[in-house]
């Protein structure tokens, strides 16, 4: 991790990440990712939030060094929103759309194969009183800021790159999503929420898993469920760049350090910012 936009190449001297390359990464992962949540949820098992954060960890441990593993738009923008160059504003909204893209086609293929869909409803949780979004929006919000805040110090920051990053992150959905139970359905992901809503859109209300009554649809996702679930992680996203900012004062610094010369090799100048995630240039002398 930490490797966006196929900065591994300027590590291990391997051919540049080709922009198509990540965008298929991030694809791929979001793909298994939703398929998983969507095949997870319609099982109804109890263990679905332990396939989840499984599932998430291992595609970020295949798809790491090629794309930076994101597979979430509102750790794409905490990403962009710290800086230090790791990905682009253009790669960022190429990363977001196909990672809606493959998740898209991940919640179909898990409809075609259950035979069941569901929605992010706020009012899909049984601990909270009716048309009480606040509980959602709070926890979605909070919870994506501690994911993306994992994201960009155990992938992103000097500590990186390291062995534990994958695990790391799938442990926080899977925390977040075990310690939400009955409060938030845990969507943390703009493209967990886009590509299970759509499909949710393609199957009738018999396949839907939810509630339809006087006062209660939760069938299909209304307005506010649409921005509940889509706006509160990106906030999330963008309070976990603020505290990186805040905390990581190193990864900005100009300082830099030299070792030691010997009387038949050239001096590396190695700057901070730059140690573990990118090759500084050598000076010949």
């Amino acid at each position: 991790m930490g490797l966006i936009d196929g900065e591994a190449a300027h590590i291990t001297g391997a051919k540049t990440k080709l922009l198509r390359e990540r965008l298929l990464a991030e694809c791929v992962g979001t793909f298994f990712l939703v398929l998983t949540i969507c095949v997870a949820v319609a099982g109804g098992g109890s263990n679905a939030p332990v396939a989840i954060g499984m599932i998430l960890g291992i595609q970020i441990y295949t798809f790491g060094a090629v794309s930076g593993g994101l597979f979430n738009p509102a750790v794409t923008l905490a990403v962009l929103l710290s800086g230090r160059g790791k990905i682009t504003p253009a790669h960022a909204a190429a990363y977001m759309g196909v990672q809606c893209f493959g998740g898209l086609i991940g919640a179909l293929i898990a409809f075609g194969v259950t035979d069941k869909t569901f929605c992010f409803h706020y009012d899909n949780n049984p601990l909270t009183p009716t048309n009480h979004w606040g509980s959602c929006f709070i926890l979605e919000m909070l919870f994506t800021m501690a994911l993306s805040g994992t994201v960009l110090t155990a992938g992103t920051s000097l500590d990186a790159p390291n062995h534990y990053f994958g695990f790391a992150i799938g442990g926080t959905v899977l925390a977040g999503a075990t310690a939400c139970g009955g409060f938030d359905q845990g969507s943390f992901n703009p493209a967990v929420t886009i590509a299970v809503n759509l499909a949710n859109y393609f199957s009738s209300d018999i396949q839907k898993l939810g509630m339809k009554g006087a006062e209660i649809d939760t069938l299909t996702p209304d307005a506010g469920s649409w921005v509940t679930f889509l706006v509160a992680p990106m906030i999330g996203g963008a309070l976990a760049a603020a505290v990186f900012r805040g905390t990581r004062g190193e990864e900005y610094g100009q300082e830099s350090v030299a070792p030691t010369q010997t009387k038949t090799t050239a001096v590396k100048e190695i700057t901070i910012g730059e140690v573990g995630l990118r090759q500084a240039a050598d000076a010949e002398k």
